[in-house]
């Protein structure tokens, strides 16, 4: 427990520094955010020592909001060191921290357990899900931005974000590859699941296929008629929505009202 409340601590801090610069014009702290945001996904690592069990993965709703979360701040940081994507972290690192904070107050039980034998259909979909959800926080950034270029109100924050094309080009990307692994989970699930109907999961697996098809419709759009702006941001955001409702909705529902 003490090391997921350092790890709350540090990424609370790397958000502290991150806001003062983007928001406040102070000067940039590179080098002491990339430290505490690597020492923070180090020591929150750390935390997931007791996820393992005799009979599996210990992996609730607690648990996986916590791993999906790391895995999010993981693929920002990685991204961040080759691409002008270090301001989404304003938005994540809070967030990586509020999941810490929900598993500490709302721990899980040793009975949600997930076998070894679906840990790759496991591993697929949140990796999916933490890009799309990084597609997300580009949406929205993508998002202000547009609002106050097209209102002619330029700020220091603005000024300091990248070019619109940019963002607009990462977020797709990042949306393709989630995308492709959103895919291979779903298939996945079709193989390593055994009865989705005797597991109540027949209502996740019908929202993530919706989910999937509206981002299927979404990188099609994109590649064959253009689509960007508003739309892509809508449907995003939209698709992610319902990939939230699917799993961890799903998971609320059956761990902590159902038992």
């Amino acid at each position: 427990m003490l090391l997921s409340y350092l790890a709350i601590a540090l990424y609370f801090a790397a958000t502290f520094l991150l806001i003062r610069y983007f928001v406040i014009n102070e000067i940039q702290h590179q080098q002491t955010i990339f430290l505490l945001v690597s020492l923070a996904i180090i020591v929150q690592s750390l935390t997931f020592s007791h996820f393992w069990s005799d009979k599996g993965i210990v992996f609730g709703l607690a648990n996986s909001a916590s791993f999906v979360a790391w895995l999010i701040s993981v693929l920002l940081f990685l991204s961040s060191l080759s691409k002008p994507v270090h301001v989404l972290g304003i938005l994540i690192y809070p967030l990586v921290a509020f999941t810490l904070a929900f598993s500490i107050a709302f721990p899980d039980t040793i009975n949600k357990v997930i076998p070894i034998n679906i840990a790759l259909h496991v591993l697929l979909s949140i990796t999916a899900y933490a890009l799309l959800a990084l597609a997300v926080c580009q949406s929205v950034l993508l998002n202000i931005q547009e609002k106050h270029l097209h209102a002619r109100k330029i700020n220091s924050f603005i000024n300091k974000l990248p070019a619109l094309q940019t963002i607009e080009a990462l977020l797709f990307q990042i949306l393709r590859i989630g995308f492709y692994l959103l895919t291979l989970s779903l298939l996945s699930g079709f193989i390593f699941v055994q009865d989705i109907f005797s597991q109540h999961l027949i209502h996740k697996t019908t929202l993530s296929i919706i989910a999937w098809i509206i981002f299927a419709i979404l990188v099609f759009g994109r590649k064959v008629f253009g689509w960007r702006g508003k739309q892509a941001i809508t449907s995003t955001q939209f698709g992610f929505g319902i990939l939230v409702i699917a799993y961890f909705g799903s998971k609320f529902v059956l761990e902590r009202l159902l038992t």
